[in-house]
């Protein structure tokens, strides 16, 4: 059986920056060959979207082990 306890979330946080990541070396290529692109409007997207999967994963954590002692 699957734990509760929110030991998962470490690995889907990792995983998902690890993904967000990837997206990001693949973009910052395609707007650094362009001369009409500069990949440095890439910084505000990505590093949002980073912070809101660390902020959703530790909430979720947060919440789980919450529950779990109640």
């Amino acid at each position: 059986m699957a734990d509760d306890d929110g030991r998962g979330y470490g690995s889907l946080i990792i995983s998902a920056l690890l993904i967000l990541a990837l997206l990001f070396a693949g973009m910052w290529i395609l707007y650094y060959v362009d001369p009409a692109h500069d990949p440095q409007v890439l910084y505000p997207w990505f590093g949002l979207a980073a912070a809101i999967i660390i902020v959703v994963g530790v909430g979720a954590y947060v919440a789980t082990a919450w529950s779990a002692r109640r």
